[in-house]
């Protein structure tokens, strides 16, 4: 009996070293699936940036696709980069193709959505946040483009890193928000665009897009940026 005893004892012994055993590689197999996702979907922002660069440089998204799904990204990723940039880049850069080639505009495509930026000297003279009218011209094609979207748009303003002390505009917080708001309120009003999904907002000088050191780079920091977000950047 003393024997049989002993014999079970191991027994309980060995079956929980398995049991320890089977939950380690268990473990270890969760962590290596895990790095292989987080690798994969690394690979798939690459695949994205790399194919949204060279739909700008050709001036067309139709390659874009193809090239996508070559790269074996699947057919989520896929289906989200068919909706967001060739339905909603390819829409916006052929209704403002015009004012992108003189200059105008530029339109960049960022993780949160598609950019369009206007320089403040195309649209606002200097310190000032009143529309010019010179300048409603161009806010009309910029209307016209995102009237129909179902997206969130963001008018945000920015400016440069010279001070202003103004009765209107004590900081640069005030100007760069001002215009944001009169540019969204022309949108609105000129263009019948659903209020309930625009927001603006003023920066100030704290999200420049090259150093204000010099007046040309000054230059491209004074802008204001009217952002059509994709639905996952709602939000931010």
């Amino acid at each position: 009996m003393r024997k049989n005893k002993r014999q079970e004892e191991d027994e309980k012994v060995d079956r929980w070293m398995v049991s320890y055993a089977d939950f380690v590689t268990l473990l270890f197999a969760f962590f290596v699936v895990m790095y292989a996702l987080s690798t994969l979907n690394e690979s798939k922002y690459k695949i994205l940036a790399e194919s949204v660069s060279k739909a700008f440089k050709a001036q067309r998204t139709e390659s874009v696709i193809p090239e996508l799904m070559r790269q074996d990204a699947g057919p989520l990723f896929a289906d989200a980069f068919t909706k967001t940039f060739t339905g909603d880049f390819r829409k916006i850069h052929h209704a403002l193709e015009g004012l992108e080639k003189a200059g105008i505009v530029s339109l960049n495509v960022e993780r949160r959505g598609v950019v369009i930026s206007m320089a403040d000297k195309f649209v606002f003279d200097s310190g000032k946040a009143d529309i010019r009218s010179d300048a409603e011209a161009v806010l009309d094609e910029v209307g016209k483009a995102l009237k129909d979207m179902p997206n969130q748009i963001k008018v945000e303003g920015h400016t440069d890193n010279v001070p202003i002390n103004t009765p209107q505009f004590p900081s640069n917080w005030e100007l760069s928000s001002a215009r944001a708001l009169n540019i969204l309120k022309y949108l609105v009003a000129k263009h019948d665009i659903n209020p309930v999904k625009v927001s603006a907002t003023g920066y100030s000088e704290f999200r420049p897009v090259a150093p204000n050191d010099n007046p040309v780079d000054r230059a491209q920091n004074r802008r204001v940026d009217v952002v059509v977000l994709n639905e996952s950047a709602v939000g931010e």
